[in-house]
């Protein structure tokens, strides 16, 4: 699994792109379309479908210079220092410390500078031979986005065919150098999900341990519990306090990454989708013609999005409804037993029925699992389903640019599969106000989720892995890369960051309710991450390279997340648990429960709040709230996000771009003059600075 990316060590990668046609005049316009830019291209059949050529194409080394230099990628120079690639001074730079041969440019950079130069091909004409499609094609349109159009073309990176691979095992995820490996080869886009991921691994340490010292404290005095524990709102606020240095510590370290990537600026331009549709009219940015579509007709199509998520929405719901009446959470004397109690299927939870909560029923170690592994099934199907369902919404909505695009689809399944997870866990915080039931139901959930992901993401690719390898020594070699890579799956990454900020969600919204989410998280995102770097290696195709700076609005979210817990777990304290009962017990009455009432509670008793408390505890809720606000705002504005040594970096890199474009001299205030060249020191070079 730690033999990392297999082509680490390989020449610099191809791009292949699979028409789907045999028109040879088609073939032939789109080959000499490309030569044009100076790409090489060969052409390569479907050893079983005669409809599908496939176009590899690379790109020479003088291009990729020229194209280096245009695009101002970063490069390292002698003294260390990043500096915009210039190919008159290309003996001036240094290949990267991760590269195994004498490449200067990295297969990223390789891949990334080939797909641009493919993206930027116009169609210049509209030969007889080129497929009409609906929507039209204007000659300044892209050659890659026309044929996207007519829906007849793939196009990724081809994984490197060097025979000299070096088996890379011993640089495991955990090796400093590790994230450095991935962006040498993926990109940064592919590097930062992994350099997050380690970083929350390594945060998680720290409620790992404190959650198990708590676990274990709870273990040896049986009287107890997460209802009534004295430890366990210190613990909570930890876990809140935790999630806003984990934020902080990210973003100083994404910053940090990004810097010594050179890729902490990224030039801007305009890309647009395939499927983008529109009335042509002539851009007033760039005076050619383009196509372009209302904000007014897409704030309707927004409207039909929102009421179609929200029809699945119901249906979810009513989903937890079931599984909830199934497990026994809602019963005859639950708060909304009036219009939430199916009695027609509450009874199988009855004692001494199949699900009987207390385990009275017929083989109770496994019909009693039986609702929850139905619910997480039903939660899993609902969420293909509307994953389905968004691309088809977010599609219609008409986005112009990617990246719009995948923030709008970002949102939609997010929002949806969060509902999906959580809604269950606040109904029986906020409404049953039950924090032991609560309890199990998270312990149900995440242990279920957590087998699920170990099967799919683990055990599942690592068999499918020895049958592909059985099938591949019968099959045709004669492009075995090629072949290969084209049966594999587009690699997704959006399932793995919502896995995540879906665990976080675990780990923080409930602290006080499940102390060892944090613990279990840890172990399970070892596992994580070697299976996501199995996966990535020999599962799905080598995607795209982009070169990101972020981890875009999975940051936002993680952010809301931590927020939100304040939130939550204040409630948890003060009303859904008998946390606030120990330090205040005047504000609460007790009532214990008849042995009927208190089967389907978690506890023989239930607590309220007394007679004329309930505005005491209000603003104890209150007051605790503004505190940790205010505590949360003053990390925020005290741990910047960007270290002092990136802020330095980037000055100095901007001064040098400055110099450049202005002669090499600057005047500093005092009128005196100072020089700057490749052997000034970065001492000198801080000073300078900071006398301007």
């Amino acid at each position: 699994w730690t033999s990392l990316f297999i082509d680490i060590n390989l020449k610099m990668g191809d791009y292949v792109i699979i028409l789907e046609t045999a028109d040879k005049d088609l073939l032939e316009f789109v080959s000499n379309r490309i030569r044009d830019e100076g790409l090489l291209v060969s052409q390569s059949s479907h050893p079983e479908d005669k409809q599908k050529v496939a176009l590899i194409v690379s790109a020479p080394q003088h291009i990729i210079q020229q194209e280096a230099e245009s695009w101002c990628i970063l490069k390292s120079d002698t003294k260390g220092f990043k500096d915009e690639y210039s190919v008159g001074e290309h003996d001036t730079f240094l290949k990267p410390y991760v590269s195994v041969d004498d490449a200067l440019f990295s297969p990223s950079e390789v891949a990334y500078i080939t797909y641009e130069i493919l993206k930027k091909i116009q169609m210049k004409d509209i030969p007889d031979c080129f497929p009409r499609v609906k929507q039209g094609i204007l000659i300044t349109d892209p050659l890659l986005l026309s044929l996207e159009r007519a829906q007849m073309v793939e196009c990724w990176p081809l994984h490197s065919t060097n025979d000299n691979k070096k088996n890379a095992w011993e640089f495991g995820p955990f090796h400093r150098s590790f994230c450095d490996r991935v962006e040498h080869y993926f990109g940064s886009n592919v590097a930062l999900y992994f350099a997050w991921l380690k970083n929350y691994i390594f945060w998680l340490l720290f409620p790992g341990i404190l959650g198990t010292l708590v676990f274990i404290y709870h273990y040896m005095n049986p009287h107890i519990n997460v209802d009534n524990s004295h430890v366990s709102p210190f613990f909570t606020l930890f876990v809140v306090f935790w999630g806003v240095l984990f934020v902080k510590s990210w973003d100083r370290q994404c910053a940090s990454f990004t810097c010594s990537w050179g890729i902490s600026h990224v030039r801007w331009r305009r890309e647009i989708r395939s499927s983008y549709q529109g009335q042509k009219r002539i851009s007033p940015i760039t005076g050619v013609p383009e196509r372009y579509f209302p904000d007014g007709q897409r704030l309707f199509r927004y409207a039909v999005s929102v009421a179609v998520t929200l029809f699945m929405l119901i249906i979810a719901f009513f989903v937890m409804v079931i599984s909830l009446n199934l497990q026994g959470y809602i019963h005859k004397f639950s708060y909304s037993k009036n219009y939430l109690l199916y009695p027609s299927i509450s009874w199988l939870c009855d004692d001494g029925q199949y699900f009987d909560p207390k385990g009275h029923g017929p083989y109770p170690f496994v019909l009693l699992y039986i609702p929850v592994i139905i619910h997480v099934t039903i939660i899993q199907v609902l969420n293909r389903i509307y994953q389905v369902v968004a691309n088809i919404l977010t599609t219609w909505e008409n986005h112009r640019s990617p990246a719009q695009h995948e923030n709008a689809l970002f949102v939609k399944r997010f929002f949806f599969e969060a509902f999906d997870c959580y809604i269950a866990l606040f109904y029986l915080a906020f409404i049953e106000n039950d924090i032991v039931l609560l309890r199990k139901e998270l312990v149900s959930l995440y242990t279920v989720d957590s087998i699920r992901r170990l099967a799919t993401e683990t055990i599942l690719p690592f068999i499918t892995r020895k049958i592909s390898r059985i099938i591949d020594s019968t099959e045709n070699e004669a492009n075995p890369v090629l072949y290969k890579d084209y049966d594999k799956i587009e690699y997704e990454q959006f399932d793995d960051y919502l896995e995540m900020v879906i665990q976080i969600g675990y780990v923080t919204l409930f602290a006080g309710a499940f102390p060892l989410a944090a613990p279990l998280s840890l172990i399970c995102n070892v596992v994580e991450l070697y299976s996501d770097t199995f996966k990535l290696t020999y599962v799905t195709r080598r995607p795209a390279v982009h070169r990101s700076t972020t981890i875009g609005v999975w940051s936002t979210l993680v952010k809301g997340l931590v927020l939100l817990s304040i939130f939550t777990n204040l409630y948890i304290f003060c009303y859904t648990s008998e946390q606030l009962l120990n330090y205040a017990p005047s504000l609460f009455t007790v009532t214990p429960l008849a042995p009927e009432d208190a089967r389907w509670s978690g506890s023989d008793h239930v607590h309220n709040v007394a007679p004329g408390a309930a505005m005491t505890v209000t603003a104890i809720l209150t007051a605790l709230e503004h505190v940790m606000l205010a505590v949360v705002a003053g990390l925020w504005i005290l741990i910047s996000g960007v270290p002092s040594t990136v802020t330095d970096e980037l000055s100095r890199r901007e001064y040098v771009k400055f110099q450049r474009n202005h002669g090499n001299i600057i005047h500093g205030v005092s009128g005196a003059t100072g020089y700057f060249d490749r052997t000034t020191t970065d001492e000198q070079l801080r000073g300078k600075l900071h006398h301007e």
